[in-house]
């Protein structure tokens, strides 16, 4: 697998480049699914698939450009997005459901948005945020400073603007190139942001799915409820929102390698963890979608954030 994942050359159309440690899912070839269909063979193959408890755990690189099914199918300018809802009844037990979005065509329609002041000049619910920029489909986004004026943190771009340009630590972030690929990791520099051609970024936390497995390290942790986003094995955008309460004896939402698991289960094949916990809010045609828990206990209301990951 490390072999397959590091390759530099393309003779006949290879299925992977890597470039300053960023790893390019050739978008120019027609067998991506394939590819990944292969790498999960090779990995049964070598027997790395068995008992949760006991499998390894794929560590991904550092950035990976991932075509979306826009460039996949080549069909940008005949095709509209369309967004696919599931409730995922009772997945986290105790009655808190997961609200499951599949969204085709949807790179060239995803925005990263910041808070309607902007940066540091107050914080707004999902909702309002959603409304005010005419989104189809929104969650909550990345971390943000919950007291003073509500600084956004990490790194966030919208619309090819640079507003929050913390590259330290290494937190994954997920955003969308210029040529619709789907751009996930760490970016470092914003002269690295130019030469991805990245026209919309924001930071989440860490990796939870990458080539379809599960990245999480231990089982267990806190259980809260989850927003995460990623995309499947078409270059289709995903986004699962999953209800909890931290406070409440039961149904306090999924761990992190739950929420993982969850996402392999649903065709995830690489995906990053956005801000949890009484953040946690997916909205769709102006309406609140889940249960979102601002205060974290049982009652249903939606805490003010700084950013919202937008399709239109």
């Amino acid at each position: 697998l490390p072999s397959l994942c590091k390759r530099t050359t393309r003779k006949g159309g290879g299925n992977v480049l890597t470039r300053s440690n960023i790893t390019f899912l050739d978008h120019s070839t027609k067998n991506y699914r394939t590819m990944v269909k292969q790498i999960w063979l090779m990995l049964l193959l070598g027997g790395l698939l068995v008992a949760a408890t006991n499998s390894p755990v794929l560590t991904p690189p550092r950035i990976i450009v991932v075509p979306s099914d826009t460039t996949l199918s080549r069909s940008a300018s005949s095709s509209s997005s369309s967004v696919n809802l599931t409730v995922l009844k009772d997945i986290a037990g105790g009655g808190r459901n997961g609200y499951l979005a599949v969204i085709s065509e949807a790179s060239s329609v995803f925005e990263a948005l910041p808070p309607i002041n902007g940066c540091g000049n107050g914080l707004f619910k999902t909702l309002e945020i959603a409304s005010n920029a005419g989104c189809k489909l929104a969650t909550n986004g990345g971390p943000f400073v919950m007291k003073g004026k509500g600084e956004c943190i990490g790194l966030l771009m919208q619309n090819g603007t640079l507003l929050s340009k913390d590259f330290t630590g290494n937190t994954a972030q997920f955003g969308v190139s210029e040529n619709n690929e789907w751009i996930i990791g760490h970016v470092n520099s914003t002269e690295e942001l130019s030469e991805l051609g990245v026209t919309n970024i924001m930071s989440g936390f860490g990796w939870l799915v990458y080539n379809g497995s599960n990245t999480v390290r231990t089982q267990g942790g806190e259980a809260a409820p989850r927003t995460t986003i990623g995309v499947d094995d078409q270059g289709r955008l995903i986004m699962l929102v999953v209800d909890g309460c931290e406070t409440c004896s039961r149904g306090k939402g999924p761990t992190l390698y739950e929420i993982a698991e969850i996402l392999v289960s649903v065709g995830a094949i690489h995906a990053i963890n956005l801000d949890g916990g009484g953040s946690s809010t997916m909205v769709m045609d102006e309406k609140l979608v889940n249960v979102p828990t601002c205060n974290d206990v049982p009652i249903k209301c939606q805490r003010p954030i700084a950013t919202v990951a937008c399709v239109h």
